[in-house]
């Protein structure tokens, strides 16, 4: 009885370990996708800024006010050089992905996804 009580032990323990990795994976997996998806606005506000400003209004309160509250917390998450070392590749990606399609149909994308989650960065 003594041994099974103690295999029953040792197995629920030897488990536990590998709850929480999985535990500790999936917070790692969620930090990692909000810490993308804050690189991707501030690269997406720095496109809308360089080539949008052509062919809409900008309401540069909220573009500026939008990329700084970001920046503030990547570098908080990330500290100041693996943000800016982040925020420098997703610049890259979407200079080549705005080369790629245009900065017309680019600008309209982005106005139209930022409309629609009731961010107004576009004014017009």
């Amino acid at each position: 009885m003594k041994r099974a009580l103690l295999l029953a032990a040792l197995l629920t323990t030897a488990a536990l370990p590998d709850a929480a990795s999985a535990a500790e994976d999936t917070k790692d997996s969620q930090r990692t996708e909000t810490i993308e998806g804050l690189v991707r606005i501030v690269g997406a506000q720095a496109g809308i800024v360089l080539y949008c400003r052509k062919l809409y209004t900008i309401d540069d309160t909220v573009s500026e006010g939008l990329s700084r509250t970001v920046r503030r917390a990547l570098e908080a998450s990330l500290g100041h050089h693996q943000a800016q070392s982040a925020i420098a590749e997703e610049g890259r990606r979407v200079a080549g992905e705005i080369a790629a399609i245009g900065a017309e149909q680019w600008c309209a994308d982005q106005r139209d996804i930022l409309n629609t989650d009731g961010v107004r960065v576009f004014v017009d």
